[in-house]
């Protein structure tokens, strides 16, 4: 049986403003095992980055407020931890790369010294020397060239895709054993995403991290998750295997993330499928289904009763009252079964389990 690295449970985090409490993460539950990917997906203003940076406890507060939950590390309550107590954490068990590699580094630090620094305070009884050396060796893991050379610039010399790399050497410098990435490739180019993509894949092979990994492309989640939660209004909507998610979703919400996927073979004049509507006012959570007023298909319960998570499998679940048994058949959107079943000739997702 895998080891749990993580557990979330009941997760509130709210945001107390000038308009009123903001409910930006309501009741999020998620576990992660030992050496694998979890992908949290959604919209901007779904919650994920937020999620993610209440797991390191990155939440300023105020106005941020941890209303209610836990965060099982190891075992340890992260909720409960002073700021102390989290510093001993931060970069060292759990480290984090940053969507803009540029305000992630220091512009007036050279790039070497940067990386020597987590190392030199994470781990005891490295020397100066021992730590450059360390440091050099992780230029290298992450493909930067010359790295001894690159070691003494600054980061205004190198390209975003190679900043990018900097980043991730400087969150592998304490050999943490989870790494949290926040959109680390939406900056870039579709081939550095790639290349960073694969990079990430190469690292957990090597050092069986587990990783989160932030997106709101479910293009990209195809080929690096091992399991998916697709967040929606603060709420995890879908959550189960990167396979049955990708490729069986349940919920109207993942249909509609699947169906406005940018594809290669799209003619030049021909539109994109959108989600009508905006994210709903979380000062004022709608009753019900929160999807409920950009979803088609929505039923009369839906504006009335919150659904609960049904489960389809042992790991594949969804919030939606589409699947309660009296509930009419409603199937994947024809458009979006074609952009499944596009992935699934091209084999995209070959490498998940």
């Amino acid at each position: 049986m895998a080891e749990t690295i993580l557990e979330v449970k009941n997760l509130k985090i709210n945001f107390k403003t000038y308009a009123g409490t903001v409910q930006a993460v309501r009741g999020v539950n998620f576990t992660l095992e030992k050496g694998k990917t979890l992908a949290i997906v959604g919209e901007s203003g779904s919650g994920k980055s937020v999620t993610s940076n209440a797991l390191m406890k990155l939440i300023p507060q105020p106005p941020g407020i941890y209303a209610d939950g836990q965060i099982l590390f190891e075992g340890r309550d992260l909720v409960k931890y002073t700021e102390k107590e989290m510093t001993k954490v931060r970069g060292n068990e759990i480290a984090m790369i940053f969507q803009d590699p540029m305000t992630a580094l220091n512009p007036t630090m050279k790039i070497g010294k940067q990386i020597m620094e987590v190392i030199l305070k994470h781990k005891k009884g490295t020397t100066k020397d021992m730590a450059k050396k360390r440091a050099i060796e992780l230029l290298d893991q992450v493909g930067i060239p010359y790295p001894e050379k690159r070691f003494g610039q600054y980061p205004h010399e190198f390209s975003g895709g190679m900043r990018q790399r900097v980043v991730i050497a400087i969150a592998l410098a304490a050999d943490p054993k989870l790494l949290i990435a926040d959109e680390p490739t939406t900056a870039l180019d579709v081939t550095i995403q790639a290349q960073i993509i694969e990079l990430m894949k190469e690292i957990q092979r090597n050092s069986n991290t587990s990783i989160i990994f932030i997106t709101h492309d479910l293009g990209v989640v195809a080929n690096v998750a091992d399991y998916v939660a697709v967040m929606y209004a603060g709420q995890i909507v879908e959550y189960g295997s990167v396979n049955e998610v990708f490729y069986n979703p349940k919920h109207p919400y993942t249909w509609g993330l699947l169906g406005s996927m940018p594809d290669l073979e799209n003619k030049s004049d021909e539109l994109l499928r959108t989600i009508p509507g905006s994210p709903p006012d979380l000062i004022h959570p709608p009753k019900g289904d929160a999807f409920a007023a950009r979803n088609e298909f929505a039923m009369q319960i839906d504006y009335e009763q919150e659904p609960p998570m049904f489960e389809i499998s042992p790991t594949h679940s969804a919030k939606t009252w589409l699947l309660h048994p009296d509930a009419p058949k409603i199937d994947v959107p024809e458009e979006v079964q074609k952009r499944i079943d596009g992935y699934l000739a091209k084999g995209e997702n070959t490498d998940a389990e």
